[in-house]
């Protein structure tokens, strides 16, 4: 049996992306992933949250694919974690303290494209990349999910990323999803 894996894309206008419409299309068509443009469904950010808590359920494998924004994720994906991730669905509140719940078990990924260079994320000049997205990663490990080995593509907005580059790209993507 082959993994269910969700793939939660956060993009403010992804039929104008470059990346992450490519990214989107490398998946396209397999059998066992279901990618959910959360700004195309909720461009009004009324979340469905029914919705997106039942495909969560029929997933093995979660992953937020979205560009990096100001150091962040675009906000849909803010909101749509502070939605769906509720009281009762992520986890409880016992005597004994918190509970994992529908979240637990599984894995989650991140897939994020930076419009700067691998060397602006020094760590020095600016965090590393990883330490902007420490929300979602401690998010995860809070929920129960196991986080695997993200996926960050760096320079899409220089010529550094040409057609080539981003087909090649776009199958390190496709495979790293798949693992």
């Amino acid at each position: 049996m082959s993994k269910k894996i969700l793939v939660i894309l956060a993009h403010d206008d992804t039929r104008n992306s470059r990346v992450n419409k490519r990214f989107a299309k490398e998946l396209e068509g397999i059998e066992n992933i279901e990618i959910r443009d959360i700004k195309a469904l909720y461009p009004d950010y009324k979340i469905d949250i029914q919705a997106e808590q039942n495909a969560i359920r029929n997933a093995d494998k979660l992953v937020f694919q979205f560009p990096m924004y100001w150091f962040n994720a675009p906000s849909i994906l803010k909101e749509w974690i502070d939605k769906v991730y509720s009281l009762g669905f992520a986890f409880d509140v016992t005597e004994d303290g918190y509970q994992r719940k529908e979240l637990n078990g599984k894995e989650f990924m991140l897939a994020v494209s930076m419009g700067g260079a691998q060397e602006a994320y020094d760590g020095e000049k600016v965090k590393s990349v990883n330490e902007c997205l420490t929300p979602y990663i401690y998010t995860s490990k809070f929920c129960g999910m196991k986080v695997l080995k993200p996926y960050y593509v760096y320079g899409v907005m220089s010529k550094a990323l040409n057609d080539e580059k981003l087909e090649t790209a776009a199958i390190e993507y496709k495979n790293a999803v798949l693992e």
